[in-house]
């Protein structure tokens, strides 16, 4: 049957109740099942399942749709291989290639398979030499499928003509090119580095050159086969891994991710000559909550490092880097002495993003005036989505010798001005966490507050501390009018089942978010009762500084009393830990 025919016969066919409860336990709520995301770390279930619409939708990060599209997100995988996958457990065929035809993927393993037979021949020489100076046995050889291209002009295609490709089929696998005197090898005098899709389909080859001109690397051209913007070298061997650990290490190079997994780092990836990409991204969050990237520590790699970081986090995953010594890629480093010793301290010491970007950039702008070196500080962190940001708030004030109130108020100025007049005409700000945030006299801001959310996220989940807050002393810490009505009910008593179906009802995807976001900020304690002393601790304290701001612009405008002036010096401090 067709591709069409066969994805209606695999819908009828099969359950999605059935498929999605296989890995995630679900529980009967009206007429659908509720359990947690498997597509992020949440506490309180926002991940539903219709089995009359055959649907699944997740409320706290938004992912929906049918069983292939479950199986795409959960698996990482294309259309294509979640097709085979889905027909072979419903029992559908789907129609194949012509019988005694090749597919371009066969094309792709006969020619990885002369290249890895020429790195064995006497033709390979160089190859063989330049990996042993690299401190790479034979038997990574073989794990990795490295190969050698020859420098002969042709002896790939004379190989693949010989064994009946059609010179069409070497095209579109990228594999010759085709000129004025006819076809030749892409590949030739260079060391061979396969690259395989999430699910071990062959797509391309890296090459990188030992002598003579050239770019140093060039990867296959894309094609039918080969997306270079969504794959990532070495995933489909580090993929169990980075599932089972949360983490994905992402470094540059063939030699850093095949270093790695010698070592023993088996959830590493690498990108393949390009700064990190969206799809890039979305790929390692259906997988992974954390990302730790490890580029070279050379100028180049370090903005590389902040560009890839801002799109993983915007993905969702935890950011962080890795800091090597200076001039050392990962490579050089775990094959120097002690350096697997050194590596995994580099791991356990990485910086999260914005506390990242505040010490790379006072390091690079040393010489220049404080002025200019904090606005560039402060123009980067703007552009770093507002939820990533907030724990760090108060430790980058300290770096940069200012209140954390003052921070916020200078990031608001900042994301004030990249305000832009949409289509229809309204003025708005764009968050770079992709959150719109209305102009003067709009709505109020569609995110939650962490603080906020984990105010909420801890009365939700703690029956006592409902019973022993007061509602006037609690109140008053939240802004946000959604999150403190939902305060507020739990206050008086509501329960949290009751509420959470009402989000359901109305589709009330914000509180949703807040709560799981509040549970994302909790999990840094220890327990309940650090975190609520934390929490409501950091809330007074915004209240005070709010307060203070208030009377600082009093005073900056000549309207202040004694009696204000008085407040406005006990504000300050309590701010600075004075009292």
């Amino acid at each position: 049957m067709s591709q069409d025919e066969a994805v209606r016969e695999i819908k009828q066919r099969l359950d999605i109740a059935e498929l999605i409860g296989d890995s995630v336990p679900l529980r009967k709520v009206g007429k659908n099942l509720r359990g947690l995301c498997p597509f992020h770390t949440e506490k309180t279930p926002s991940f539903y399942v219709s089995p009359e619409r055959q649907t699944f939708h997740c409320y706290g990060c938004g992912r929906g749709g049918d069983v292939f599209s479950f199986v795409m997100e959960k698996e990482g995988l294309s259309f294509p291989e979640t097709l085979e996958i889905l027909a072979a457990r419903a029992g559908v065929e789907i129609r194949r290639t012509a019988p005694g035809k090749r597919s371009l993927s066969d094309v792709m393993e006969l020619a990885l398979s002369f290249y890895r037979e020429n790195l064995s021949l006497p033709s390979g020489e160089p190859a063989r030499r330049y990996l042993q100076g690299r401190q790479l046995v034979s038997g990574a050889w073989s794990q990795f499928e490295l190969g050698w291209a020859p420098q002969a002009w042709d002896a790939l295609w004379g190989f693949l003509r010989n064994k009946g490709v059609p010179a069409q089929d070497a095209l579109a696998c990228g594999l010759v090119v085709e000129g004025q005197k006819g076809v030749y090898d892409r590949f030739r005098g260079r060391i061979l580095f396969p690259i395989r899709d999430i699910s071990g389909k062959l797509t391309a080859f890296g090459g990188r050159i030992l002598s003579g001109e050239g770019a140093k690397y060039i990867n296959s051209p894309e094609g039918p086969l080969f997306n270079k913007r969504s794959l990532l070298y070495l995933l489909p061997v580090a993929k169990q891994a980075i599932r089972e650990s949360g983490c994905a290490v992402v470094v540059e190079g063939y030699m850093d991710a095949i270093r790695l997994h010698l070592c023993g780092f088996r959830n590493s990836v690498a990108t393949l000559g390009t700064s990190l990409t969206t799809e890039q991204a979305a790929l390692l969050k259906r997988m992974a909550d954390q990302a730790l990237i490890c580029y070279d520590s050379d100028a180049a790699g370090q903005e590389a490092t902040l560009r890839g970081m801002s799109l993983l986090q915007k993905e969702g995953l935890e950011v962080r880097v890795v800091s090597l010594p200076r001039g050392k890629d990962p490579d050089e480093l775990l094959s120097s002495r002690d350096g697997e010793v050194l590596f995994r301290q580099a791991l356990a010491e990485a910086a999260p993003l914005p506390l990242h970007h505040v010490r790379a950039r006072i390091a690079s702008l040393e010489g220049q005036g404080r002025k200019k070196a904090t606005e560039e500080i402060l123009q980067g962190l703007a552009e770093i989505p507002v939820l990533d940001l907030a724990p760090y708030l108060a430790s980058i004030a300290g770096s940069l010798g200012i209140f954390t109130h003052q921070l916020a108020d200078m990031l608001e100025e900042k994301r004030l001005k990249t305000a832009r007049v949409d289509p229809d005409g309204e003025k708005r700000e764009k968050d770079p966490g992709g959150v719109s945030i209305s102009g003067a006299g709009g709505e109020q801001p569609s995110f939650p507050d962490p603080l906020e959310s984990a105010l909420l996220f801890l009365l939700w989940q703690s029956a006592e501390k409902r019973l022993e807050s007061a509602p006037e002393a609690i109140l008053p810490l939240v802004s946000d009018i959604k999150v403190q009505g939902a305060v507020a009910a739990l206050l008086n008593g509501e329960s949290p089942l009751s509420l959470q179906e009402r989000w359901h009802e109305t589709n009330d995807r914000f509180l949703h978010s807040a709560l799981s976001s509040g549970g994302d900020f909790c999990e840094a304690f220890s327990g309940t009762e650090e975190a609520w002393q934390k929490v409501t601790a950091s809330l007074g304290k915004r209240i005070t500084e709010k307060e203070y701001r208030g009377l600082m612009e009093k005073m900056t405008r000549g309207l202040a009393s004694r009696e204000d002036m008085n407040r406005l010096n006990d504000l300050a401090r309590i701010l600075k830990g004075r009292r």
